[in-house]
């Protein structure tokens, strides 16, 4: 890929504002739907806001030499299905991608160590991304309501912000022990959720992280899980039965609410239990 060339195809030709780019524009010609963007010398950064709002732009073909897509570059790019980046590609801003709500495809390399808050929200087309394993952080709101049937989180990842993968479409979860705490609404409303493994090393559910996840049918509980907060599994209607672990030293308000099929719940002694935890279910003490 030519290191000083963005390629694109698009329904008319896209109007630039050049201060977005670290490079010169030598040239942009457009021929028969697709267009051709030469800098002076290597491109590396596509600047805030420099395709906002551009709809009718469909592809785009950015070249090796990029190292950072910064904030709103590609926001609101409805028209935008398809994402081509370098092998160098090393920050993606605060809502870059966010409203591209018919992006279908991008890989990112593993050069990647950050995605910022709201990069790929409302992405409902994106079914699957790879987060690169150079990434230790998910921002709030960066995956929120994004097209996802697959995700895999890497082993490395220490922190999940708030909202990061609410409204997601997954429908299996391993949530790896790197993780200490599980965020606020994290999944919140994963309709399509059906089983989450939470590995050993994660000590914190936090408030409704898994609420309103109403095809949740079974949870496998690390046994490290200190915390259960408030509403972390309300409203999650197809849950049947789960065990809690002895590491758990208290479950909150509301934790398993609404939670219909819940028949067999087995707690440790020890735990605290909010009198509204379990919403009047039986609880088997061990």
């Amino acid at each position: 890929m030519e290191n000083s060339v963005i390629k694109y195809q698009s329904t008319t030709i896209i109007n630039l504002d050049t201060a977005c780019f670290d490079a010169l524009i030598l040239s942009h010609t457009y021929v028969d739907g697709y267009g051709r963007i030469e800098f002076e010398g290597n491109l590396t950064r596509v600047g805030e806001n420099a395709f906002f709002d551009n709809t009718n732009l469909i592809s785009i073909t950015l070249p090796d030499s990029l190292l950072e897509i910064a904030a709103n570059a590609f926001c609101r790019c409805k028209g935008l299905q398809e994402v081509y980046v370098g092998n160098q590609l090393q920050c993606i801003g605060r809502s870059a991608f966010a409203q591209c709500t018919n992006l279908a495809h991008i890989v990112l390399p593993d050069s990647v160590t950050s995605i910022g808050a709201n990069a790929f929200c409302l992405c409902w087309e994106l079914k699957s991304l790879s987060i690169p394993k150079g990434v230790t952080k998910i921002e709030e709101w960066t995956f929120n309501a994004a097209g996802f049937t697959h995700l895999t989180i890497p082993d490395n990842i220490q922190e999940i912000g708030y909202r990061a993968f609410a409204h997601t479409h997954i429908v299996s979860l391993v949530v790896p022990g790197t993780l200490k705490r599980i965020s606020e609404i994290a999944f919140w409303n994963c309709k399509k959720l059906e089983e989450v493994k939470i590995c050993n090393g994660v000590e914190v559910i936090s408030r409704k992280a898994f609420s309103e996840c109403i095809n949740l049918k079974k949870v496998d509980m690390g046994e490290t899980v200190e915390l259960i907060d408030e509403q972390a599994f309300e409203e999650c209607t197809s849950l049947e039965s789960i065990t809690i672990p002895r590491s758990v030293k208290e479950i909150k308000w509301r934790a398993f609410n609404k939670c219909p099929r819940l028949a067999d719940v087995a707690v440790p002694n020890d735990t605290v239990i909010d009198e509204q935890a379990f919403n009047c279910h039986s609880i088997n003490r061990y």
